[in-house]
């Protein structure tokens, strides 16, 4: 009976807590309202259990698969705010950060009420791992991308397409109007040539409809407010050569600017 007992509480442990089995995730939202995070081997990382599973912190790479174009997949947490369009299908590559101690969530923005899933990371979290960094990126995107903040907060990750460090470049101020009318300046003059480096985009969003993405021509977009944030964003790009644009949807009007 002891034997039996011990082993039945092992069984129940096990389902809270795992350790990581493979450095890559797949994340997946399709047009029947299905979302979800998993190892390689198919195993959840996020549930909608009571107690969220459990996962070492520290660095993974997550390959999203979108096929929804009433859907997104909003991944968020200490260090990280990753997410795809609601518009649009895509398949980008993030590279995140995954901070000890700390709760994450991936949702569909639209419909967060039901379609989400939550996880922990196991260890503590330390004073100093709001200065941590933690890069999102597609692979095929030619940027990379760092963590973000809302609602006036600032916690901005840093990353170059290299891995490492360099020092920012100045700061693109972006924003939604209520009437979702997008913008974007550099010291007070709209953007429509910049120059190749790293920048802080921070965008204040006033609209529940309208996102605010930025994408290089022939590469994956990236997310810098979603369609139903309302608040500000910050995140760091880096914009290599090539032509550039901002926008709000796929149907939208895009603004185009050059960077060399």
């Amino acid at each position: 009976m002891v034997v039996l007992a011990a082993t039945i509480a092992l069984k129940l442990g096990a389902g809270s807590s795992h350790a990581a089995v493979s450095p890559t995730m797949h994340a997946v939202v399709r047009e029947d309202a299905s979302i979800g995070l998993t190892f390689d081997d198919g195993t959840d990382v996020g549930t909608q259990a009571r107690t969220p599973p459990t996962i070492p912190p520290g660095t993974y790479t997550i390959r999203v698969v979108d096929s929804a174009t009433t859907h997104n997949f909003h991944l968020s947490g200490p260090g990280v705010d990753m997410a795809t369009p609601v518009d649009e299908m895509t398949t980008p590559t993030w590279t995140v950060t995954f901070q000890p101690g700390a709760t994450y969530r991936f949702q569909c923005d639209e419909h967060a009420d039901f379609m989400y899933g939550v996880f922990q990371t196991s260890g503590t979290s330390s004073a100093t791992t709001s200065g941590g960094t933690s890069a999102g990126g597609s692979t095929s995107g030619g940027a990379s991308s760092g963590g973000s903040s809302s609602s006036g907060g600032t916690s901005s990750g840093t990353s170059s397409s290299g891995g490492s460090q360099t020092a920012l470049s100045g700061t693109l101020a972006g924003t939604v109007s209520a009437a979702g009318k997008l913008t974007l300046v550099l010291k007070g003059k709209a953007v429509s040539d910049l120059t190749v480096g790293r920048y802080k985009v921070k965008v204040a969003d006033k609209s529940a409809t309208a996102s605010f993405l930025v994408q290089k021509k022939g590469h994956a977009a990236i997310t810098v407010s979603s369609r139903s944030f309302v608040g500000t964003h910050s995140m760091t790009i880096t914009f290599s050569a090539g032509t550039w644009s901002f926008y709000s949807a796929p149907d939208g009007p895009k603004r185009a600017f050059v960077v060399s």
